[in-house]
């Protein structure tokens, strides 16, 4: 790619910023990224306009800068493709693409369309290699197999124009591969390939010749103005071109240089390269004649950005994030990452939680998740709970069984003495004096902030497995694999509560959240989810939750709250499902490719949450995790009862606003299951679906949607359709 809109004054944006990152948002949801920071996904391309620039990234990460790259924020695509490849015409307008997807914005990456080269943006021939735009409206794109398609439509339609030369699509079996493409004009470009050539074609890729042929592999290539273009590749030299690419001269590369796997520049004496295992930049300010070669980061970096000719922005592995604001002399970290290793969390007010985990790895967010400072607990052994009462007064329990206490903040703990050998379970601290442990067997608690400790000698408390807690207020559940006690009394007393099911056939409790002095949420091992509203007397289940693979529950009240699932539909990663009608319909939001962890969820307010994803990433949301425009999804069927056992029946969709090709999750569970089975709909340019499903006896139907670049997800109620009862005999 040419990247023609980077040649510009040296001293145009020259910037004196701190080396900060502002919350960049999850590309997918209304979560944003709390660490890493800038966000953790990895960069694989970056690209300027003077100070405004973007960097795509795996899992249809896309992000913007307006600042030379020293903040970040992130913009919905809609996608979970690894995006390879970025094309700037302007501040304001680009083409974004990889594999199979390819998506073009004309204001600044508020919305996007898809730039419909293939049927699907999930599966195609070739893949995308490459492509360059010379003009907002003639785009020409390079697929992986050597074809080349041209559109003078601004990417609307597309024609076919001469393969590459040499690579598979034009010789059956070929290896050479097609690497880059840029064109200086809507007719003049280049292609470059693994087989060490460089095409030339003048009539707009119906012709091409070659105009170098070297004997290694070339990468990449650019041009810095219609008669300057570099290329480099796997050999420790660079190509440069000074007559519009008639004719090529090699440059050496320095020692440490092994070759270049990607080229771009500033002006026409200003460039820099990426070496392949991405631990060096290679740099020239004279056009070639001498390159220096600087070592900006720790991590691995793929890509490099040059908002003038004296900045530079190198984008790679893990989101990893550099700028030089002096030529290259010096690079400062954007962001960065916490080097604890954490498994679970803990909120303790709207805007204050804790992450903590291994080798007494413990984190505190005081801003509702933007910022994580890092207080690891005193001990080397994992840290099991945390419960802080105050910013100065909190309570740390180790995989030992070791109980610290801390009363400034977390720069210094005191041992605790908990009277017992039993390794407790968690630790949940009611104020600075009242303090319980849970578990393994029992509850024990303190009034004088857990210097001794009383065990609970009642009954249904004294031998029952407990594992967690949940409290509001002055009322405590404690709770654990088979067992349910309630106490009223801030844990002095506890009385057995039942758990839903039947006699032999109860649920297997996974988590609970308190809603109410009687009422609660229960999420059974299995699945399903339950509400109780009279202290467990009876309990209802939440059916439009439509999924057996939840994991977790977090509620700040009776109507707000996120439960963690480890997919949706076919699509795995780190899904929660959001409600905010006490469980009635269900809107999937996706965090990270990464699934969230098992206690990785926590609530600050009916809009605020944490999340912690398998890879150490930690989230957080202000607006109950939704982005974009609001929408709905219904369903209904024209029968509520079929006639016998097996019919078929018929469920009629709508989505409304749908432009056509949204994909919907359709999942049914008949009676005395507890499995939910699903099937995938598309939804035509009229918004509305159809699904056919057998049904062999009384069957629950949701429909739910993700949402796309522009509109939050949706989900519909629980729809049941029962089998009329056999006349009996004689009747």
């Amino acid at each position: 790619m040419s990247h023609r809109i980077l040649v510009i004054a040296a001293t145009a944006f020259a910037l004196a910023l701190p080396a900060s990152a502002g919350a960049v948002r999850s590309t997918h949801s209304g979560w944003f990224w709390g660490d890493p920071r800038p966000q953790g996904r990895t960069l694989n391309s970056v690209a300027f306009a003077g100070p405004t620039g973007y960097a795509t990234g795996d899992f249809g990460t896309l992000l913007k800068t307006s600042d030379a790259g020293q903040s970040w924020r992130g913009l919905a695509t809609g996608l979970t493709e690894a995006l390879t490849s970025i094309d700037l015409l302007s501040a304001k307008s680009l083409i974004v693409g990889g594999t199979c997807a390819l998506r073009r914005s004309d204001d600044g990456g508020r919305t996007f369309r898809r730039l419909p080269w293939t049927a699907s943006d999930v599966q195609c021939y070739g893949g995308i290699q490459a492509f360059d735009f010379p003009s907002p409206k003639v785009g020409l794109l390079l697929l992986g197999n050597g074809n080349v398609l041209r559109s003078v439509d601004s990417g609307r339609t597309w024609s076919r124009r001469t393969a590459v030369p040499g690579t598979p699509a034009t010789s059956g079996g070929s290896r050479v591969a097609p690497t880059d493409l840029t064109f200086t004009s809507e007719t003049n470009g280049f292609a470059t390939t693994s087989g060490g050539d460089i095409f030339v074609t003048t009539d707009a890729a119906n012709t091409w010749k070659s105009v170098v042929a070297e004997p290694w592999p070339i990468r990449s290539l650019t041009f810095a103005s219609a008669s300057v273009g570099y290329a480099a590749g796997d050999a420790p030299a660079a190509l440069k071109t000074v007559d519009g690419g008639l004719t090529w001269a090699e440059s050496p590369l320095p020692a440490d240089a092994p070759g270049l796997s990607t080229i771009r520049c500033a002006s026409v004496t200003v460039c820099l390269g990426v070496t392949p295992d991405g631990t060096r930049l290679v740099r020239t300010s004279n056009g070639g004649k001498d390159w220096e070669s600087l070592a900006p980061s720790s991590g691995s970096l793929l890509g490099v950005g040059l908002p003038s000719t004296t900045q530079v922005v190198g984008v790679g592995q893990a989101g990893s994030t550099v700028a030089s604001q002096d030529s290259g002399s010096t690079f400062t970290p954007i962001g960065g990452a916490l080097t604890g290793t954490f498994s679970g969390l803990s909120a303790q007010t709207t805007k204050v939680a804790y992450a903590f985990g291994d080798g007494g790895s413990l984190a505190r967010t005081s801003d509702a998740g933007h910022s994580w400072q890092e207080i690891d607990a005193a001990t080397s052994n994992t840290v099991t709970g945390v419960s802080f009462v105050s910013a100065k007064v909190g309570f740390v329990l180790d995989s030992s069984g070791q109980l610290l206490r801390t009363d400034n903040g977390g720069d210094s703990y005191e041992i605790l003495d908990t009277g017992s050998a039993q390794i407790s379970e968690t630790v949940r601290a009611l104020d600075a004096r009242r303090v319980l442990l849970i578990g393994p067997l029992g509850v024990r608690r303190s009034t004088d902030g857990g210097r001794t400790f009383k065990a609970n000698v009642q009954k249904p408390v004294r031998t029952a497995p407990l594992f967690d807690v949940a409290r509001l207020g002055t009322t405590v559940l404690a709770y654990g694999p088979q067992a349910l006690v309630l106490s009223h009394d801030s844990g002095q007393h506890f009385t057995a509560m039942r758990r839903p099911g039947k006699p032999g056939h109860k649920v297997r409790v996974n988590n609970i959240a308190l809603t109410g002095p009687r009422s609660a949420l229960l999420l059974d091992a299995r699945g399903p989810l339950y509400r109780t509203t009279d202290a467990g007397r009876h309990w209802h289940e939440l059916a439009g939750l439509g999924t057996d693979v939840a994991f977790d529950l977090q509620f700040a009240d009776a109507r707000h709250g996120w439960v963690s699932v480890t997919e949706f539909g076919r699509a795995r990663g780190g899904w929660v499902m959001r409600t905010n009608d006490g469980g009635s319909t269900w809107e999937p939001q996706l965090l990270d490719a990464a699934p969230l962890r098992a206690g990785g969820l926590a609530v600050g307010s009916a809009t605020v949450g944490y999340a912690l994803s398998d890879q150490n990433g930690l989230f957080a949301t202000a607006n109950s995790g939704s982005a974009g425009a609001p929408s709905r999804i219904e369903l209904s069927s024209p029968t509520k009862l079929v006639r016998k056992a097996g019919d078929a029946v018929r469920l009629n969709g709508r989505l409304p606003g749908a432009v056509g090709g949204e994909h919907v999750v359709v999942s049914f569970r008949q009676d005395g299951s507890t499995r939910w089975l699903f099937q995938d709909a598309v939804v035509a340019s009229n918004g509305t679906f159809t699904v056919v499903a057998r049904v062999r006896g009384t069957s629950r139907f949701v429909a739910q949607w993700a949402g796309d670049a522009a509109r939050r997800g949706a989900g519909s109620p629980a729809l049941t359709i029962g089998v009329k009862p056999k006349k009996r005999a004689g009747a």
